[in-house]
Protein backbone atom coordinates (compact mmCIF):
# COMPACT_ATOMS: atom_id res chain seq x y z
CA UNK A 1 0.00 0.00 0.00
CA UNK A 2 1.08 3.80 -0.53
CA UNK A 3 2.86 5.31 2.07
CA UNK A 4 -0.09 7.16 4.48
CA UNK A 5 0.94 10.65 4.81
CA UNK A 6 2.84 12.17 7.86
CA UNK A 7 1.34 13.99 10.39
CA UNK A 8 2.22 16.26 13.08
CA UNK A 9 -1.17 18.00 13.99
CA UNK A 10 -3.46 16.42 15.53
CA UNK A 11 -7.69 17.03 14.51
CA UNK A 12 -7.45 18.95 17.44
CA UNK A 13 -4.50 20.99 16.77
CA UNK A 14 -5.69 21.60 13.63
CA UNK A 15 -8.83 23.26 14.25
CA UNK A 16 -7.29 25.40 16.85
CA UNK A 17 -5.15 26.73 14.04
CA UNK A 18 -8.32 27.04 11.74
CA UNK A 19 -10.09 28.82 14.62
CA UNK A 20 -6.80 31.05 15.65
CA UNK A 21 -6.84 32.07 11.72
CA UNK A 22 -10.56 32.57 11.82
CA UNK A 23 -10.89 35.30 14.43
CA UNK A 24 -7.30 37.08 13.29
CA UNK A 25 -8.99 37.68 10.07
CA UNK A 26 -12.24 38.45 11.44
CA UNK A 27 -11.25 41.01 13.60
CA UNK A 28 -7.41 42.22 12.67
CA UNK A 29 -8.37 41.32 9.32
CA UNK A 30 -6.02 42.48 6.43
CA UNK A 31 -4.00 45.57 4.81
CA UNK A 32 -5.29 45.70 1.36
CA UNK A 33 -2.42 49.05 -0.41
CA UNK A 34 -5.42 48.73 -3.62
CA UNK A 35 -8.09 50.99 -3.71
CA UNK A 36 -10.07 49.43 -6.82
CA UNK A 37 -9.63 46.11 -5.09
CA UNK A 38 -10.81 48.20 -1.62
CA UNK A 39 -13.68 49.02 -3.78
CA UNK A 40 -14.49 45.80 -4.90
CA UNK A 41 -14.56 43.36 -1.71
CA UNK A 42 -16.49 46.32 -0.23
CA UNK A 43 -18.99 46.15 -3.14
CA UNK A 44 -18.91 42.09 -1.83
CA UNK A 45 -20.35 43.41 1.49
CA UNK A 46 -17.03 42.63 3.57
CA UNK A 47 -16.20 45.09 6.24
CA UNK A 48 -13.81 47.61 4.54
CA UNK A 49 -12.09 50.21 6.34
CA UNK A 50 -11.06 52.50 3.38
CA UNK A 51 -9.32 54.58 5.55
CA UNK A 52 -6.91 52.64 7.17
CA UNK A 53 -7.11 49.88 4.37
CA UNK A 54 -8.15 47.18 6.31
CA UNK A 55 -10.11 44.59 5.24
CA UNK A 56 -11.87 42.15 7.78
CA UNK A 57 -13.02 38.50 6.55
CA UNK A 58 -15.78 37.44 8.15
CA UNK A 59 -16.18 33.68 9.01
CA UNK A 60 -18.85 32.90 6.78
CA UNK A 61 -17.31 34.69 3.96
CA UNK A 62 -14.10 32.26 4.44
CA UNK A 63 -16.06 29.57 4.58
CA UNK A 64 -17.86 30.11 1.54
CA UNK A 65 -14.74 30.96 -0.30
CA UNK A 66 -13.56 27.66 0.46
CA UNK A 67 -16.43 25.31 -0.46
CA UNK A 68 -15.57 27.17 -4.27
CA UNK A 69 -12.18 25.52 -4.11
CA UNK A 70 -11.71 22.58 -6.95
CA UNK A 71 -9.84 20.30 -4.83
CA UNK A 72 -7.79 19.19 -8.12
CA UNK A 73 -7.34 20.01 -11.34
CA UNK A 74 -5.05 19.17 -14.17
CA UNK A 75 -2.25 20.92 -15.65
CA UNK A 76 -0.95 20.67 -19.79
CA UNK A 77 2.05 20.47 -21.56
CA UNK A 78 3.31 23.23 -23.72
CA UNK A 79 1.97 20.82 -26.96
CA UNK A 80 -1.73 20.98 -24.98
CA UNK A 81 -0.97 17.06 -23.36
CA UNK A 82 -2.40 15.91 -20.24
CA UNK A 83 0.61 16.57 -17.94
CA UNK A 84 -0.27 15.82 -14.41
CA UNK A 85 -3.11 16.22 -11.91
CA UNK A 86 -2.76 18.30 -8.74
CA UNK A 87 -4.52 16.85 -6.00
CA UNK A 88 -4.72 13.13 -6.52
CA UNK A 89 -2.50 12.33 -3.65
CA UNK A 90 0.52 12.15 -6.15
CA UNK A 91 3.64 14.81 -5.03
CA UNK A 92 4.54 16.60 -8.59
CA UNK A 93 8.08 18.07 -8.78
CA UNK A 94 9.23 21.27 -9.78
CA UNK A 95 12.44 22.29 -10.52
CA UNK A 96 13.52 25.92 -9.64
CA UNK A 97 13.16 28.59 -8.87
CA UNK A 98 13.87 33.07 -8.99
CA UNK A 99 17.93 32.63 -7.68
CA UNK A 100 20.07 35.26 -8.91
CA UNK A 101 23.85 33.32 -9.04
CA UNK A 102 24.67 29.63 -10.73
CA UNK A 103 27.96 27.65 -10.49
CA UNK A 104 30.07 26.76 -13.33
CA UNK A 105 29.74 23.85 -14.05
CA UNK A 106 33.68 24.13 -16.26
CA UNK A 107 34.64 26.74 -13.22
CA UNK A 108 33.39 25.19 -10.31
CA UNK A 109 32.87 29.07 -9.09
CA UNK A 110 29.48 31.07 -8.53
CA UNK A 111 29.13 33.96 -10.65
CA UNK A 112 25.94 35.58 -12.03
CA UNK A 113 23.79 34.00 -14.08
CA UNK A 114 22.68 33.98 -17.75
CA UNK A 115 20.10 33.36 -20.09
CA UNK A 116 22.16 30.24 -21.41
CA UNK A 117 22.35 28.76 -17.74
CA UNK A 118 18.51 28.44 -17.95
CA UNK A 119 18.54 26.96 -21.65
CA UNK A 120 20.76 24.31 -20.16
CA UNK A 121 18.48 23.88 -17.41
CA UNK A 122 15.31 23.75 -19.09
CA UNK A 123 17.29 20.85 -21.88
CA UNK A 124 18.09 18.49 -18.54
CA UNK A 125 14.62 19.01 -16.94
CA UNK A 126 13.41 17.91 -20.40
CA UNK A 127 15.42 14.57 -19.91
CA UNK A 128 14.66 13.80 -16.37
CA UNK A 129 11.76 11.75 -15.66
CA UNK A 130 11.23 13.13 -12.35
CA UNK A 131 11.04 16.45 -12.72
CA UNK A 132 7.10 17.11 -13.46
CA UNK A 133 7.02 20.66 -13.99
CA UNK A 134 10.05 23.97 -14.54
CA UNK A 135 9.73 27.05 -12.07
CA UNK A 136 12.15 29.62 -13.51
CA UNK A 137 15.78 28.81 -11.93
CA UNK A 138 17.13 32.02 -12.06
CA UNK A 139 16.25 35.79 -12.57
CA UNK A 140 19.34 35.92 -15.12
CA UNK A 141 21.49 39.11 -15.20
CA UNK A 142 22.73 39.00 -19.01
CA UNK A 143 19.86 40.72 -20.02
CA UNK A 144 19.21 44.33 -21.88
CA UNK A 145 16.81 45.27 -19.74
CA UNK A 146 16.28 44.48 -16.14
CA UNK A 147 12.55 44.69 -15.26
CA UNK A 148 11.91 42.09 -18.46
CA UNK A 149 14.52 39.51 -16.43
CA UNK A 150 11.93 36.66 -15.10
CA UNK A 151 10.45 37.02 -18.91
CA UNK A 152 13.95 35.91 -20.63
CA UNK A 153 14.00 33.28 -17.91
CA UNK A 154 10.25 31.92 -18.87
CA UNK A 155 11.21 32.43 -22.49
CA UNK A 156 14.35 30.25 -22.43
CA UNK A 157 12.48 27.55 -20.35
CA UNK A 158 9.55 27.28 -23.29
CA UNK A 159 12.15 27.19 -26.19
CA UNK A 160 13.73 24.26 -24.61
CA UNK A 161 11.05 22.21 -23.00
CA UNK A 162 7.81 20.94 -23.30
CA UNK A 163 6.77 20.87 -19.68
CA UNK A 164 4.55 23.02 -17.43
CA UNK A 165 5.88 26.39 -16.11
CA UNK A 166 5.91 27.54 -12.95
CA UNK A 167 6.85 31.30 -12.59
CA UNK A 168 6.49 34.28 -9.70
CA UNK A 169 6.77 37.99 -9.66
CA UNK A 170 5.40 40.81 -7.47
CA UNK A 171 5.12 43.02 -10.43
CA UNK A 172 1.74 42.86 -12.34
CA UNK A 173 3.07 43.97 -16.11
CA UNK A 174 6.02 41.14 -15.70
CA UNK A 175 3.19 38.77 -14.40
CA UNK A 176 0.50 39.36 -17.79
CA UNK A 177 3.53 39.33 -19.80
CA UNK A 178 4.91 36.16 -18.91
CA UNK A 179 0.92 34.81 -19.40
CA UNK A 180 1.38 36.56 -23.00
CA UNK A 181 4.41 34.92 -23.24
CA UNK A 182 3.01 31.47 -22.44
CA UNK A 183 -0.05 31.88 -24.67
CA UNK A 184 2.09 32.15 -27.80
CA UNK A 185 3.68 29.33 -27.99
CA UNK A 186 0.79 26.96 -26.17
CA UNK A 187 -1.22 24.52 -28.69
CA UNK A 188 -4.13 24.59 -26.44
CA UNK A 189 -6.22 27.09 -24.71
CA UNK A 190 -5.07 28.70 -21.61
CA UNK A 191 -8.40 29.06 -20.23
CA UNK A 192 -9.73 25.47 -20.49
CA UNK A 193 -6.23 23.68 -20.06
CA UNK A 194 -3.83 25.45 -18.20
CA UNK A 195 -0.05 25.24 -18.63
CA UNK A 196 1.58 27.78 -16.50
CA UNK A 197 0.83 28.33 -12.83
CA UNK A 198 1.71 31.85 -11.09
CA UNK A 199 2.59 32.02 -7.40
CA UNK A 200 1.86 35.34 -5.76
CA UNK A 201 2.54 36.33 -2.23
CA UNK A 202 1.21 38.47 0.69
CA UNK A 203 4.15 40.22 2.78
CA UNK A 204 3.91 39.24 6.34
CA UNK A 205 2.20 40.36 8.45
CA UNK A 206 -0.93 40.63 7.04
CA UNK A 207 -0.25 42.78 4.10
CA UNK A 208 -1.35 42.85 0.70
CA UNK A 209 0.57 45.61 -1.96
CA UNK A 210 -0.81 47.25 -4.45
CA UNK A 211 0.74 45.50 -7.25
CA UNK A 212 0.70 42.26 -6.10
CA UNK A 213 -2.63 42.35 -5.54
CA UNK A 214 -3.42 44.00 -9.43
CA UNK A 215 -1.47 40.59 -10.52
CA UNK A 216 -3.54 38.59 -8.50
CA UNK A 217 -6.84 40.04 -9.84
CA UNK A 218 -5.42 39.34 -13.78
CA UNK A 219 -4.23 36.05 -12.72
CA UNK A 220 -7.71 34.74 -11.96
CA UNK A 221 -9.82 36.86 -14.57
CA UNK A 222 -7.79 35.27 -17.08
CA UNK A 223 -7.87 31.50 -15.73
CA UNK A 224 -4.42 30.64 -14.97
CA UNK A 225 -3.98 28.95 -11.56
CA UNK A 226 -2.79 30.43 -8.94
CA UNK A 227 -0.38 29.53 -5.52
CA UNK A 228 -1.44 32.06 -3.10
CA UNK A 229 2.58 31.66 -1.02
CA UNK A 230 3.11 33.54 1.72
CA UNK A 231 6.57 33.88 3.52
CA UNK A 232 6.37 34.85 7.50
CA UNK A 233 9.71 34.65 8.83
CA UNK A 234 9.69 33.17 12.50
CA UNK A 235 10.55 36.10 14.97
CA UNK A 236 10.26 38.30 12.37
CA UNK A 237 7.36 38.70 11.03
CA UNK A 238 5.50 35.93 12.66
CA UNK A 239 5.53 35.06 16.01
CA UNK A 240 8.40 32.60 16.47
CA UNK A 241 6.70 29.71 17.95
CA UNK A 242 5.94 27.08 15.39
CA UNK A 243 2.15 27.39 15.95
CA UNK A 244 2.06 31.06 15.89
CA UNK A 245 3.96 30.48 12.14
CA UNK A 246 1.97 28.01 10.97
CA UNK A 247 -1.65 30.31 11.81
CA UNK A 248 -0.03 33.66 10.61
CA UNK A 249 0.49 31.57 7.26
CA UNK A 250 -2.84 29.68 7.26
CA UNK A 251 -4.46 33.58 8.03
CA UNK A 252 -2.38 35.32 4.77
CA UNK A 253 -3.08 32.30 2.68
CA UNK A 254 -6.91 32.04 3.57
CA UNK A 255 -7.38 35.92 2.76
CA UNK A 256 -5.57 35.09 -0.85
CA UNK A 257 -7.68 31.81 -1.11
CA UNK A 258 -11.14 33.70 0.17
CA UNK A 259 -10.11 37.13 -2.88
CA UNK A 260 -9.54 34.35 -5.46
CA UNK A 261 -12.93 32.91 -5.16
CA UNK A 262 -14.98 36.46 -4.81
CA UNK A 263 -13.01 37.31 -7.78
CA UNK A 264 -14.28 33.83 -9.65
CA UNK A 265 -15.85 31.30 -8.24
CA UNK A 266 -14.48 27.88 -8.95
CA UNK A 267 -11.02 29.53 -9.60
CA UNK A 268 -8.03 27.50 -9.54
CA UNK A 269 -5.74 27.73 -6.62
CA UNK A 270 -2.84 25.91 -4.23
CA UNK A 271 -2.69 26.29 -0.62
CA UNK A 272 1.02 26.84 -0.46
CA UNK A 273 3.95 28.00 1.73
CA UNK A 274 7.36 29.13 2.40
CA UNK A 275 7.96 29.96 5.93
CA UNK A 276 11.32 30.43 6.88
CA UNK A 277 12.96 30.46 10.50
CA UNK A 278 16.10 32.16 11.77
CA UNK A 279 19.15 31.53 13.64
CA UNK A 280 19.04 34.70 16.09
CA UNK A 281 22.58 34.21 16.54
CA UNK A 282 23.53 35.46 13.24
CA UNK A 283 19.59 37.15 12.55
CA UNK A 284 19.89 34.82 8.88
CA UNK A 285 16.55 33.74 7.85
CA UNK A 286 17.15 29.69 7.29
CA UNK A 287 15.07 27.37 4.60
CA UNK A 288 16.59 24.28 5.44
CA UNK A 289 15.79 24.07 9.12
CA UNK A 290 14.11 21.15 10.67
CA UNK A 291 11.57 23.19 11.97
CA UNK A 292 10.85 24.51 8.12
CA UNK A 293 10.28 20.72 7.47
CA UNK A 294 8.48 20.12 10.02
CA UNK A 295 6.01 22.62 9.12
CA UNK A 296 6.23 21.25 5.26
CA UNK A 297 4.29 18.44 6.98
CA UNK A 298 1.69 20.70 8.67
CA UNK A 299 1.26 22.58 5.94
CA UNK A 300 -0.25 20.05 3.88
CA UNK A 301 -2.29 18.55 6.39
CA UNK A 302 -3.97 22.27 6.67
CA UNK A 303 -4.33 21.76 2.82
CA UNK A 304 -6.09 19.10 3.00
CA UNK A 305 -8.31 20.07 6.10
CA UNK A 306 -9.14 22.96 3.50
CA UNK A 307 -9.45 20.42 0.61
CA UNK A 308 -7.02 22.72 -1.77
CA UNK A 309 -4.24 21.54 -3.41
CA UNK A 310 -0.64 22.12 -1.62
CA UNK A 311 2.11 23.61 -2.35
CA UNK A 312 5.64 23.63 -0.85
CA UNK A 313 9.14 23.95 -1.39
CA UNK A 314 12.04 21.49 -1.54
CA UNK A 315 14.62 20.09 -1.60
CA UNK A 316 16.01 23.20 0.37
CA UNK A 317 19.74 23.81 2.17
CA UNK A 318 21.38 26.81 3.68
CA UNK A 319 24.67 25.65 2.79
CA UNK A 320 26.67 27.03 0.04
CA UNK A 321 28.46 23.78 -0.66
CA UNK A 322 27.56 20.55 -2.48
CA UNK A 323 28.44 18.99 0.93
CA UNK A 324 27.02 16.79 3.43
CA UNK A 325 25.03 19.58 4.98
CA UNK A 326 23.60 20.14 1.50
CA UNK A 327 22.57 16.19 1.13
CA UNK A 328 20.78 15.87 4.97
CA UNK A 329 18.91 19.53 4.71
CA UNK A 330 17.74 18.67 0.72
CA UNK A 331 16.96 14.92 1.71
CA UNK A 332 15.22 15.82 4.90
CA UNK A 333 13.02 18.69 3.28
CA UNK A 334 12.31 16.68 0.24
CA UNK A 335 11.23 13.93 2.50
CA UNK A 336 8.91 15.90 4.44
CA UNK A 337 7.69 17.65 1.58
CA UNK A 338 6.91 13.92 0.08
CA UNK A 339 5.32 11.55 2.71
CA UNK A 340 3.68 15.18 4.30
CA UNK A 341 1.15 14.65 0.82
CA UNK A 342 2.18 18.10 -0.73
CA UNK A 343 0.89 18.00 -4.42
CA UNK A 344 3.44 20.34 -5.59
CA UNK A 345 6.98 20.29 -4.47
CA UNK A 346 9.44 23.20 -6.07
CA UNK A 347 12.94 24.38 -5.70
CA UNK A 348 15.35 21.57 -7.11
CA UNK A 349 18.12 23.01 -8.56
CA UNK A 350 18.83 25.38 -5.58
CA UNK A 351 20.75 25.79 -2.91
CA UNK A 352 23.10 28.54 -0.40
CA UNK A 353 19.13 29.63 0.96
CA UNK A 354 17.43 29.68 -2.56
CA UNK A 355 20.06 32.22 -4.07
CA UNK A 356 21.75 30.13 -6.08
CA UNK A 357 21.92 27.33 -8.39
CA UNK A 358 23.85 24.56 -10.37
CA UNK A 359 23.47 22.13 -13.40
CA UNK A 360 24.58 19.47 -11.13
CA UNK A 361 22.17 20.16 -7.92
CA UNK A 362 19.54 19.78 -10.17
CA UNK A 363 20.46 16.32 -11.36
CA UNK A 364 20.93 15.20 -7.57
CA UNK A 365 17.67 16.69 -6.08
CA UNK A 366 16.19 14.91 -8.54
CA UNK A 367 17.92 12.04 -7.57
CA UNK A 368 16.84 12.80 -4.01
CA UNK A 369 12.86 13.39 -4.99
CA UNK A 370 12.55 10.12 -6.70
CA UNK A 371 13.98 8.57 -3.57
CA UNK A 372 11.43 10.34 -1.80
CA UNK A 373 8.88 9.31 -4.05
CA UNK A 374 9.70 5.70 -3.88
CA UNK A 375 9.10 5.47 -0.27
CA UNK A 376 5.61 7.50 -0.59
CA UNK A 377 5.13 4.70 -3.29
CA UNK A 378 5.11 2.27 -0.32
CA UNK A 379 4.85 -1.72 -1.27
CA UNK A 380 2.42 -3.25 -3.27
CA UNK A 381 0.99 -6.46 -2.02
CA UNK A 382 -1.16 -9.03 -4.28
CA UNK A 383 -0.54 -12.23 -5.43
CA UNK A 384 2.30 -11.58 -8.37
CA UNK A 385 4.21 -9.94 -5.85
CA UNK A 386 4.08 -12.55 -3.07
CA UNK A 387 5.02 -14.63 -5.79
CA UNK A 388 3.83 -18.01 -3.79
CA UNK A 389 4.06 -19.97 -6.78
CA UNK A 390 7.38 -18.94 -7.48
CA UNK A 391 8.56 -19.84 -4.57
CA UNK A 392 7.31 -23.58 -4.51
CA UNK A 393 8.41 -24.04 -7.79
CA UNK A 394 11.72 -23.10 -6.81
CA UNK A 395 12.08 -24.68 -3.52
CA UNK A 396 14.47 -24.75 -0.44
CA UNK A 397 17.78 -24.72 -1.89
CA UNK A 398 16.70 -24.29 -5.28
CA UNK A 399 18.35 -22.60 -8.38
CA UNK A 400 18.96 -18.63 -7.88
CA UNK A 401 15.65 -16.61 -8.63
CA UNK A 402 18.29 -14.67 -11.05
CA UNK A 403 16.77 -17.58 -13.51
CA UNK A 404 13.48 -17.29 -12.95
CA UNK A 405 11.08 -15.69 -15.23
CA UNK A 406 8.99 -13.83 -12.48
CA UNK A 407 12.78 -12.06 -11.55
CA UNK A 408 12.65 -11.02 -15.71
CA UNK A 409 9.30 -9.85 -15.11
CA UNK A 410 9.60 -7.65 -12.49
CA UNK A 411 13.20 -6.72 -13.59
CA UNK A 412 12.31 -3.24 -15.52
CA UNK A 413 9.48 -2.42 -13.29
CA UNK A 414 9.02 0.51 -10.76
CA UNK A 415 9.24 -1.69 -8.11
CA UNK A 416 13.63 -1.00 -7.46
CA UNK A 417 14.23 2.44 -8.28
CA UNK A 418 17.76 2.73 -10.04
CA UNK A 419 19.50 6.00 -9.41
CA UNK A 420 21.98 8.28 -11.81
CA UNK A 421 23.78 9.28 -9.58
CA UNK A 422 24.48 7.08 -6.42
CA UNK A 423 27.78 4.96 -6.59
CA UNK A 424 26.96 1.48 -5.99
CA UNK A 425 29.63 -1.23 -5.98
CA UNK A 426 32.55 -2.28 -4.43
CA UNK A 427 35.80 -0.11 -3.65
CA UNK A 428 37.88 -1.35 -6.05
CA UNK A 429 35.68 -0.83 -9.02
CA UNK A 430 34.88 3.11 -8.06
CA UNK A 431 38.90 4.17 -7.28
CA UNK A 432 39.11 2.42 -11.07
CA UNK A 433 36.68 4.81 -12.18
CA UNK A 434 38.15 7.89 -10.76
CA UNK A 435 37.15 7.71 -7.13
CA UNK A 436 34.47 10.42 -8.21
CA UNK A 437 32.42 11.89 -5.79
CA UNK A 438 28.53 12.65 -6.48
CA UNK A 439 29.09 16.05 -7.56
CA UNK A 440 32.22 14.83 -9.81
CA UNK A 441 29.34 12.17 -11.63
CA UNK A 442 26.38 14.66 -11.42
CA UNK A 443 28.70 17.13 -13.43
CA UNK A 444 29.46 14.10 -16.38
CA UNK A 445 25.99 13.41 -16.19
CA UNK A 446 25.47 17.06 -17.22
CA UNK A 447 27.70 17.51 -20.10
CA UNK A 448 26.05 13.69 -21.39
CA UNK A 449 22.86 15.22 -20.96
CA UNK A 450 23.00 18.86 -22.37
CA UNK A 451 24.52 17.80 -25.61
CA UNK A 452 21.16 15.94 -26.49
CA UNK A 453 18.42 16.97 -24.28
CA UNK A 454 15.89 19.55 -24.78
CA UNK A 455 12.49 19.49 -27.20
CA UNK A 456 13.26 22.94 -29.05
CA UNK A 457 10.30 25.16 -29.99
CA UNK A 458 9.46 25.31 -33.85
CA UNK A 459 10.47 28.69 -35.39
CA UNK A 460 6.86 30.10 -35.69
CA UNK A 461 6.12 29.91 -32.44
CA UNK A 462 10.03 30.97 -31.75
CA UNK A 463 9.40 34.03 -33.54
CA UNK A 464 5.61 35.09 -31.36
CA UNK A 465 7.66 34.10 -28.20
CA UNK A 466 10.54 36.99 -29.01
CA UNK A 467 7.54 39.40 -30.13
CA UNK A 468 5.84 39.40 -26.73
CA UNK A 469 9.24 39.95 -25.08
CA UNK A 470 10.13 42.58 -27.38
CA UNK A 471 6.81 44.46 -27.18
CA UNK A 472 7.60 44.46 -22.99
CA UNK A 473 10.75 46.08 -23.51
CA UNK A 474 9.32 48.98 -25.57
CA UNK A 475 6.49 49.80 -22.45
CA UNK A 476 6.74 52.64 -20.36
CA UNK A 477 5.66 51.41 -16.61
CA UNK A 478 5.31 53.58 -13.74
CA UNK A 479 8.20 53.90 -11.42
Amino acid sequence: MQLAPLTVLSEEEIRAIHEATLDILEHCGVKVLNASMLEFLAECSLPVDREAGIVRLPRNRIEDALATVPERFEVFDREGQPAFMLGDGRPKIAAGHNAVFWVDSGTGETRPSTVADVETFARLCEALPNIDMIGIPVMPQNVPVAKATLLYGVKACIENSRKPIFFSTDNAPVNRAVIELLAAVYRGDLRERPYGISQLSPTSPLYWEEGVIDALRETIELDVPLAILPEPIAGFSAPYTLAGLLTMNNAECLSGLAFSQLIKPGAKVLYANSWTTVDMRTGYALVGSVETSVCRIAGAQLARFYRVPSHTTAPNSDNHAHDEQNAWEKTLSTFCAVAGGNDLVVNCGMFATGMTCSHEQLLMDEEISAMARRVAQGIEVNPATLAVDVVKEIGPRGPSYLESMHTMEWLRSNEHFLPRLAVRGPFASWKAQGSKDTYEVAREAVRALAETAGCPLDDERRVRAAAVVREFNRREFPA
